[in-house]
């Protein structure tokens, strides 16, 4: 069976405040491996969920 949730706006986008202020430019591509990836993947997420929100 399908369970479907609303989550409330202003909850999502506390959400990509939080994470985009996780985020640090130099971090991405930076000499950090661990944090380059986790930036990048961070951002896509990022990207991700503001599309969704949109449509």
């Amino acid at each position: 069976m399908h369970l479907e949730r609303s989550v409330p706006m202003h909850l999502l986008t506390d959400l990509l405040e939080r994470w985009k202020s996780s985020i640090h430019v130099e971090d991405i591509g930076g000499e950090n491996e661990r944090e380059s990836v986790r930036a990048f993947t961070l951002q896509k997420c990022i990207e991700e969920l503001e599309s969704a929100i949109q449509k």
